[in-house]
């Protein structure tokens, strides 16, 4: 069978997405991938039921994360694919991201209702569940009740540095994210470079300290950015990857498989991710079709 493209980045109900990850595949088999990653934020405990949803669809499923680490001052999105989710390490450090995402959570509500925006935190809480708790469950709370009306303008009014309901994020370095990935056996990838003030820097500095790739197409990069960020993983000896950054219809990033990787940069990918989960000390890594 042809290969029909791979979406590495998309986020279910177990984060901030607004999709469970059964939903997220039905999604992958209607858009014709060969290939799709759930990489929730800060959260893998989507991935068994991920996986076992990819059963009889003929997709390789790709177990992934996305962690939000820091490098210098700038929060920096990284990926883990390929990855082992039941790494010890890894799954016992995101219970605890989790957990500081709870806590942040609740003092976004207690911000904004100093400022007398009041939310039900009992109820954003319900509708999170077990998911990993974000600001956009916020933005959408806070569009429910009216007080704005898109979750463009809830970011821009409320949950960004600066304005009332903001509050820091606890963070790993960029070193300490990437050192976690390749302990489960994945790869480490630079999600959407043309979110950050010097790409190339960061995308540099990245390099030196083991990232493995680096995500040139995202539905926030135009063809020209793609071509750029393309060139810079050639130039730097990084992998290539490309995923929709899918959170729900209607929701930033855009539909699953409308950015996907075509074959010869799979191929390359894969082909490290085996090396990589062979000398990692984790089970074999399984890239058969499901």
């Amino acid at each position: 069978m042809p290969f029909r493209g791979a979406d590495l980045h998309s986020h279910s109900t177990c984060s901030d997405g607004r999709e469970t990850p059964a939903t997220l595949v039905r999604r992958a088999v209607e858009a014709g991938l060969s290939a799709f990653a759930l990489t929730d934020h800060d959260a893998v405990h989507g991935i068994p039921p991920f996986e076992e949803a990819c059963s009889g669809t003929g997709i390789v499923p790709v177990a992934g994360v996305e962690l939000s680490v820091v490098e210098g001052d700038e929060e920096i999105h990284l990926l883990g694919l390929f990855l082992d989710a039941g790494e010890p390490g890894l799954a016992g450090a995101l219970a605890e991201v989790r957990e500081a995402r709870d806590r942040r959570g609740e003092a976004m509500v207690e911000r904004l209702a100093a400022h007398g925006v009041v939310l039900d935190l009992a109820q954003i809480r319900a509708k999170v569940g077990a998911a990993s708790f974000g600001r956009p469950h916020v933005a959408r709370e806070l569009v429910a009740k009216g007080h704005a009306g898109s979750m463009d303008e809830a970011f821009e009014r409320f949950l960004v540095k600066g304005r009332p309901g903001w509050v820091p994020k606890a963070r790993w370095s960029l070193a300490k994210g990437i050192g976690a990935v390749h302990a489960a056996g994945g790869l480490a990838v630079l999600a959407h470079p043309v979110w950050y003030g010097d790409p190339e820097s960061l995308v540099a500095r990245g390099k030196e300290l083991g990232a493995d790739g680096l995500e040139a197409v995202h539905p926030d990069h135009d063809d020209r950015a793609r071509l750029r960020f393309s060139a810079l993983a050639g130039r730097l000896g990084l992998l290539v990857s490309a995923g929709s950054d899918h959170h729900g219809s209607g929701e930033a990033g855009a539909e699953v498989g409308s950015c996907r990787l075509d074959e010869a940069a799979w191929e390359k990918l894969a082909a490290a991710a085996v090396e990589r989960r062979a000398g990692s000390g984790r089970p074999p890594l399984d890239l058969s079709p499901r």
